[in-house]
């Protein structure tokens, strides 16, 4: 089977009013996206009260409040990794405090400029890379909340785009333990835990320049016009 060529896989379900969807197809390149992990709340309990609630991502968001509403002290803070997660926010509870890049690294040194010292909950993924909080050590003093479980989808099949792009470490992980990078496809990733996750994998990715849709969309137009597949 030949590679399509002007196609692009993502690693996420794609809504009608998706970024990257809409500037590829834009562009001409056909577009196809499915999630390679499946999501499941986690039961919990006992929410400790902290100054801060910080979220990894918009699905943490939306288990944490799914199963707490709006049960909160008045004086709680919201932090967001970056801003589709801090959108996420803003639908569920009201203002986000704290936004940062998406980029763990510069986020978690300008989150610790507000938060040094603070009790911080992180409602997150059972296999989260707690990014923030490793970074951040005893700065802050840190809660875990597991909310949600997120595991590999059990079958993979191979996908024949001539880019692969992948948005998380996990699925990374997860299609490239199943497949193997064709001749002539290329592979994007979207920031450099990701990255890492591929080059372990035997993978040598492209990075977006910033974890969000628009990025992504540009770096694929700029490996299929390296690859020439644009005049």
């Amino acid at each position: 089977m030949k590679l399509r060529e002007k196609a692009a896989f993502i690693s996420r379900n794609l809504g009608p009013h998706s970024v990257f969807r809409r500037l590829l197809e834009d562009a001409g390149v056909e577009v196809s996206g499915q999630s390679l992990i499946d999501f499941e709340a986690v039961a919990f309990k006992n929410v400790p009260e902290t100054d801060w609630i910080f979220f990894y991502s918009p699905r943490a968001v939306q288990f944490f409040f799914q199963q707490i509403g709006n049960e909160l002290p008045e004086q709680t803070q919201f932090a967001a990794i970056g801003p589709s997660t801090a959108q996420e926010v803003i639908t569920k509870a009201g203002p986000c405090a704290f936004v940062g890049t998406g980029d763990p690294d510069t986020t978690a040194q300008a989150f610790l400029k507000v938060a040094a010292g603070c009790k911080t909950l992180f409602p997150q993924a059972r296999h989260s890379r707690q990014s923030i909080q490793k970074q951040l050590g005893d700065a802050i003093d840190p809660y875990s909340l597991v909310v949600y479980d997120n595991r590999p989808v059990s079958k993979v099949h191979p996908v024949w785009a001539e880019v692969l792009v992948f948005t998380s470490p996990l699925s990374a992980q997860t299609y490239l333990s199943h497949q193997k990078v064709k001749a002539g496809q290329h592979v994007v990733a979207i920031g450099q835990p990701t990255a890492v996750a591929c080059q372990a994998a035997g993978a040598s990715p492209w990075i977006a320049a910033a974890p969000n849709e628009a990025a992504l969309a540009k770096i694929v137009l700029d490996c299929l016009k390296s690859r020439g597949s644009f005049s």
